[in-house]
């Protein structure tokens, strides 16, 4: 069983800064004892979920890069990569770790890697809030007589994500201070926080106000007022603080105290229709994987919770012979609500794809349903749009008290030759 320990005050070398400063304690921090809140998280999910693909990185520099408009930015870096840190531009982390293996963001792999540790953690409790990739946030309120202890409890949840992602877990009875107890803590292992309000105190004490979620605007303002540490912000006066800051820094003021109200908001699973095949040979020509898309496409829309629906998102997954799975997410303009349009669609978006190599099967992922009324069309284009049009003159003259300013351009007398008799704007009446 995983060790699980109760900080008095132990923070973080690398989050602590200013341990020379003058820290005046807040005596007046309140906590919330009637919550219980556990914070999962996964740091570096990224790299990790990319070793766990490519076994062959692990202990090797590994940055993974995201573009941004013409911009190439560091994404993650794996430990190994000294210098590089997230957010900074390509060529510099190169100029840094030139030996680095560079590796393009899969945010559908990275996003998929999360959302089956989500649906494991909503095994062990009902109300689980995603937050971010890699930070989860579970309630464990009346959770410990089922699982025979607060202990066993938190065991399972460190259980829950697979052992190579050394996950950590911080309990408390908010969510930041469970953040903070999740980030301080050493991989593989719980922190419970202290729910009086000495042992709150101390447990914040020292700890870097860069953890706070502040624009970096404000935490720089901040460190140019000399408030460093947590413990420095909270010994301030309120209403200093607001006044300052406006109600972002009240928030910071309450967070640096330990005190997080905010209420977990259960994740939703997000509905989605899948159906896959395998090719008779692995392929690396158009003719036979479109007509493979086709057929998706077909069983996809055949299927009775996306029948009379609309989708706007479509993933492909393959496996490829002797390389790396490929994997493309297309997002439609407008929601689509039959095969033909789906297929027109993909075939344009893929006329642009490389493919990697001979695809061995093809799984098709249809997701973010919505129902008629999310489709826009022309207002003009059939009897029932011209019901919704009269419905909102009615709704508008009811708000406006009179008839709506709006006009319609209507032909008066078109075979003249002046142009201002040819058509007339005329109040729209539907």
């Amino acid at each position: 069983m995983p060790y699980i320990r109760s900080i008095q005050s132990v923070p973080d070398p690398e989050i602590a800064s200013n341990k020379g400063c003058n820290q005046p304690q807040n005596q007046n921090i309140t906590t919330m004892t009637d919550r219980s809140i556990a914070c999962m998280l996964v740091t570096h999910l990224p790299v990790k979920a990319e070793v766990r693909r490519y076994p062959q990185l692990r202990g090797k520099p590994v940055i993974i890069t995201e573009s941004y408009g013409s911009k190439d930015l560091v994404l993650d870096s794996s430990a190994e990569a000294r210098g590089v840190t997230a957010g900074m531009p390509l060529a510099e982390a190169m100029a840094r770790c030139k030996d680095a293996s560079l590796i393009q963001a899969d945010a559908p792999y990275y996003n998929g890697t999360f959302d089956k540790l989500i649906k494991a953690l909503e095994q062990r409790s009902p109300v689980v809030e995603r937050d971010g990739l890699g930070c989860a946030y579970v309630g464990l309120e009346g959770l410990e007589l089922m699982y025979g202890g607060e202990a066993r409890m938190i065991a399972s949840l460190l259980e829950a994500a697979p052992a190579e992602f050394n996950p950590r877990v911080g309990v408390a009875g908010g969510k930041f201070p469970a953040y903070v107890a999740a980030v301080t803590t050493k991989g593989g292992r719980a922190t419970r926080v202290p729910r009086d309000s000495a042992g709150m105190a101390a447990f914040l004490n020292g700890l870097s106000i860069g953890l706070l979620p502040l624009s970096w605007a404000n935490k720089t303002r901040l460190h140019r007022f000399g408030i460093h540490t947590l413990d420095q912000l909270s010994a301030l006066p309120e209403g200093a603080v607001q006044a300052q800051l406006g109600a972002a820094g009240r928030r910071a003021w309450l967070l640096a105290g330990g005190v997080d109200n905010s209420p977990l908001t259960p994740h939703r699973t997000q509905q989605v229709v899948e159906e896959s095949l395998t090719f008779p040979s692995p392929t690396i020509t158009w003719t036979p994987i479109l007509t493979g898309l086709s057929t998706l496409l077909g069983r996809a829309f055949a299927r009775p919770e996306i029948c009379g629906r609309y989708v706007r998102t479509a993933t492909i997954e393959s496996r490829v012979y002797r390389l790396p799975p490929w994997v493309k997410r297309f997002g439609f303009k407008e929601a689509l609500g039959s095969r033909d349009r789906a297929l027109f669609a993909l075939k344009s978006r893929l006329d642009s794809v490389t493919l990697p190599g001979p695809l061995e099967d093809m799984k098709l992922t249809l997701a973010g349903f919505t129902g008629e009324s999310g489709i826009q069309t022309n207002l003009f284009s059939d009897v029932r749009k011209q019901e919704q049009l009269k419905e909102m003159m009615r709704q508008l003259e009811a708000l406006l008290g009179g008839k709506p300013p709006i006009y319609q351009m209507k032909e008066i007398e078109p075979w003249s030759r002046i142009p201002e008799r040819r058509q007339a704007l005329v109040p729209f009446d539907p």
